[in-house]
């Protein structure tokens, strides 16, 4: 207890340090090359004149990144690792910079000032591109593979970067390699000479990662083939309460802005329907959402009106039964703008995976294990599995990705990552590029 407090007060110490760089960087810049040194003493005396704004802000950013989950912050993997830390302090940047802008306005007679708030956003862009540079200048990694499945056949299925990597044997290991290399073993497919071998490794210093957990951090899924009960049991945490309702509120706040902002474009498209396609403008449709409940998803008509007569079927490329209206929503993502009502109503969420009727989930469920743990969080008007894989249709391996997709998510899902989703659904959309 007393080191984790340790560490989140010297955690809450640097990250001031960083807000006091750039206020002096923007001293810096303001003044003449030969005020540099005296520049220090005007910063530091702003600090202190405005001392109380700024220590309400870094403590009210720091604690909620830490109780949103936004950082994990855990002291072996991130703390003493730079380039992971840098990633910490990128996204406690991010939130720090949106709650600066809320003192601007909070604080009219005594603010900051907006100028700072402009060096200080800089300053967090210029350490994201110091971690993107060194994460892309860093050469192949090298792995120590002691897993029982072949190196290249895991490099070819998931990671998209294979030449990131070098890959060795015990007997090929570099002299002095100490911490730079990473030992990759297969729970479950360790022997008594490879247990030994791993006690060694990691007692010399080196990283000792699971497979799942390589495939997990490169690809952002979870391998389903290389994973066990145990590992669900040990790996998948309590869900926080206070994520589940800051999500609500988020999903509240945002549904209402769209709402209001789509409107207009949903008339329209009604009218188009109106014109264009015979039959009812809305679809209604019963879906299943978060522990198995029910709930009536709507949306504008894509198909034609008797799209089903011949029983449930998904709907594959190029289908036959869509209009070419119905087409062009789809592209541009238009029909699913009644679907903001399900998220105010509290039946799906903002981002999630996507809701699936009962009868696919029933097939799907003897085709792909743990295909019911996607149900574990509200389904999603956008998600992690739709931004990164096709439309699944009648595929099941299709459909298998995108639940490691889905279980990667679960498992790691934050406001930071709904709003990284958000930005990439905004801009596939834009692109056309919708399902």
């Amino acid at each position: 207890m007393i080191k984790r407090l340790l560490f989140h007060f010297l955690n809450f110490v640097i990250f001031n340090l960083l807000i006091f760089g750039a206020l002096y960087i923007y001293y810096a810049l303001s003044y003449p090359p030969e005020f540099i040194l005296y520049c220090l003493k005007i910063a530091w005396g702003f600090i202190l004149k405005k001392l109380n704004n700024f220590l309400l802000i870094s403590f009210f950013t720091y604690f909620l990144s830490y109780v949103t989950g936004i950082i994990k912050f855990t002291i072996e993997d991130k703390f003493f690792r730079f380039v992971g830390y840098l990633r910490e302090i990128f996204k406690f940047f991010l939130i720090l910079a949106m709650v600066s802008f809320i003192e601007f306005f909070l604080f009219l007679d005594d603010r900051i000032g907006r100028l700072v708030y402009v060096y200080l956003l800089l300053l967090y862009c210029i350490y994201y591109y110091i971690y993107l540079w060194i994460r892309s200048h860093g050469g192949p990694r090298p792995l120590l593979w002691m897993a029982a499945v072949p190196a290249e056949t895991i490099l070819e299925k998931y990671i998209k970067q294979p030449n990131a990597f070098r890959i060795f044997t015990e007997k090929e290991v570099p002299e002095g390699a100490g911490p730079t290399i990473s030992v990759v073993y297969q729970d479950g497919c360790i022997d008594e000479s490879s247990s030994e071998a791993l006690i060694k490794s990691k007692l010399a210093g080196y990283q000792v990662m699971e497979l799942a957990e390589l495939v997990e951090k490169e690809s952002g899924k979870i391998p389903l083939d290389y994973v066990n009960i145990h590992w669900f049991l040990e790996k998948f945490e309590v869900a926080d309460r206070n994520l589940f309702r800051i999500s609500r509120v988020f999903n509240i706040f945002i549904s209402l802005i769209l709402l209001v902002l789509l409107f207009p474009p949903g008339i329209l498209v009604a009218l188009l329907h109106k014109l264009f396609s015979k039959g009812p403008i809305f679809f209604f449709q019963q879906r299943i959402g978060l522990h198995g409940k029910k709930f009536q998803l709507v949306k504008f008509r894509t198909m034609v009106a008797d799209a089903e007569k011949h029983g449930a079927q998904f709907t594959e490329k190029d289908d036959w039964r869509i209009t070419p209206v119905g087409k062009f929503m789809r592209r541009f993502r238009l029909d699913e703008i009644p679907q903001l009502i399900n998220v105010l109503k509290g039946d799906m969420s903002m981002v999630g995976p996507r809701p699936e009727r009962e009868v696919f989930i029933e097939n799907l469920v003897k085709e792909i294990p743990y295909y019911k743990l996607r149900l574990l969080v509200p389904p999603g008007l956008t998600g992690w599995a739709q931004t990164n894989s096709p439309y699944a249709g009648n595929n099941v391996r299709d459909h298998k990705e995108k639940l490691e997709y889905d279980l990667y998510y679960i498992k790691n899902r934050n406001i930071f990552m709904d709003l990284m989703i958000l930005l990439i659904t905004v801009k596939a959309i834009i692109q056309g590029r919708g399902e």
